[in-house]
């Protein structure tokens, strides 16, 4: 499978970026929970008239990027003239499937955030420079005449330089060419490339699917709860340490956000740790962000709710900048909670 060029494995190079240490990479995972509607819904497409680029969307960690390599696998390995599977996202078998979870199918192109070999950590954006990567490998002649898949994941990475150079691969893709791009933040991707894709929207796991989940990754089954109907933060809840998670969520009451320190506490915890332990601990502040407009929504005025989502969105968008950039985490961590107990204070004013 093409990739793009880094340092070898055995150098301490990760295959790819946010891997989590007890999960798979999406090519190689031998199950996908949940999804089966929209995998029907996408092999009817395909039996009218396949789309040339497929847009998943859905909140990060529910598996769009294994459905993206289902989808691949199923297409790589159909007989010539065969329909696309309504099942395809169960675990397909033969030669291509076996290729493309090894990375060496040469029908498959999959593009994400490049290693910076100086800084020694994967960049914060998806660059021009591997997009372009997509010109030769679709100049190239398809194994057996069969399908090319090019897997972007994620376009939220991509910068402006890289959108516009995916824009003109998907202008005039050639024949039996297909495009899946990922994306975690819905309205986040190019009018002009959204335009050009079939939209499929994949929803966070129901109760079962995600229990199913969790016991194949052999996690807690007790964490579906808290994981949100997504198995990637329900696995990075229990790589975090039920510990942490439980002091986390106590600091981030509104009881307890009213004292500064807290604020310290909990940016020490998110400056000490691994990326995607950092992760957790903004995920824990969003989580308590979102929880305050729901409970609030029905006794809270207009102008509180108003302070919750301002600080929500502030967030967001601050995560975007630290992971772009390789900003201060504490001081983001700091900026976040201040906001966080103005709100209260603004909701205890009004509530």
């Amino acid at each position: 499978m093409a990739r793009a060029p880094r340092a070898a494995a055995d150098e301490g190079v990760p295959a790819e970026p946010d891997l989590l240490d007890n999960a798979p990479p999406p090519r190689e995972a031998t199950a996908l929970f949940g999804h089966r509607e929209a995998a029907a819904r996408l092999a009817s497409a395909f039996a009218d008239a396949p789309p040339q680029a497929i847009l998943l969307e859905g909140p990060r960690g529910i598996g769009k990027a294994t459905f993206a390599f289902r989808l691949a696998k199923a297409l790589l390995g159909q007989l010539p003239g065969s329909a696309l599977p309504p099942d395809f996202a169960s675990e397909p078998d033969g030669r291509a499937a076996r290729q493309v979870s090894a990375g060496t199918h040469p029908g498959v192109l999959h593009l994400t955030r490049p290693w910076d070999e100086r800084a020694k950590r994967f960049k914060g954006e998806l660059t021009v420079d591997v997009v372009r990567r997509i010109v030769p490998f679709l100049g190239s002649t398809a194994a057996d005449g069969g399908w090319r898949v090019v897997i972007v994941d994620a376009m939220d990475d991509a910068n402006l330089n890289a959108a516009n150079a995916l824009l003109k691969s998907l202008e005039e893709p050639p024949r039996r060419t297909l495009f899946i791009l990922v994306s975690h933040v819905a309205g986040r991707v190019l009018a002009t490339i959204r335009s050009r894709c079939r939209v499929i929207r994949l929803r966070p796991l129901g109760h079962d699917d995600m229990v199913a989940a969790l016991n194949h990754l052999g996690v807690d089954p007790a964490l579906a709860e808290a994981g949100e109907g997504a198995p990637r933060r329900a696995l990075m809840l229990a790589e975090a340490g039920a510990d942490m998670v439980r002091t986390a969520r106590r600091l981030l009451r509104p009881s307890e956000m009213r004292d500064v320190r807290h604020h310290h506490t909990l940016a020490e915890l998110a400056a000490q740790r691994r990326d995607d332990q950092f992760a957790t601990v903004l995920d824990l502040v969003l989580e308590a962000m979102a929880a305050r407009v729901r409970e609030g929504a029905d006794r809270l005025p207009l102008p509180a709710l108003n302070a919750y989502a301002e600080a929500y969105l502030a967030a967001t968008s601050e995560r975007r900048r630290i992971e772009v950039f390789n900003l201060d985490r504490k001081e983001m961590v700091l900026a976040l909670c201040a906001r966080l107990a103005e709100a209260d204070r603004a909701a205890q004013r009004v509530g």
